[in-house]
């Protein structure tokens, strides 16, 4: 997914950072190389906008899996949601979403990549203490801690 980055800081005042992503860059990814490079350990994001590949999850619980959906079609971004925090693996962003098809149907779910088809404008607040993620084996995933 992708062909490379074009990402823009639109702007930037104190904690608050407004991001424009563009046609083929990968949110996800893009989000977390933009967090490691200005020292973002924790915050929130929401953001909408259009995308023409998708990879979608959806956490079974009985399972403890994830079972993954992918859409490779042009879709509106309704809203995304979420959060960065630290697990012992590094920096974690964690990507909520609600998606329409051309019918006007809407989806959504937990967010493992999404290519963009036209643009996605981004509101990213940092935060000035860090949040971590641990694993909790009643759940069977990382959770906020």
């Amino acid at each position: 997914m992708g062909c490379g980055s074009s990402m823009k800081t639109i702007l930037h005042e104190g904690s608050q950072f407004v991001l424009r992503f563009d046609r083929g860059d990968e949110i996800v990814s893009l989000l977390k190389d933009f967090c490691q490079k200005e020292k973002i350990d924790s915050g929130f994001f929401h953001a909408l906008g259009a995308s023409k590949n998708l990879k979608l999850s959806y956490y079974n619980f009985q399972l403890k899996k994830y079972l993954e959906k992918e859409f490779n079609e042009d879709l509106e971004i309704a809203n995304l949601v979420g959060n960065i925090s630290q697990s012992d693996e590094g920096l974690v962003v964690h990507v909520h979403g609600t998606f329409s098809d051309k019918e006007f149907k809407a989806f959504a779910g937990h967010v493992v990549a999404v290519e963009i088809g036209v643009t996605c404008e981004m509101v990213l607040t940092k935060f000035d203490h860090s949040m971590v993620r641990k694993f909790n084996p009643g759940v069977g995933i990382k959770i906020l801690d």
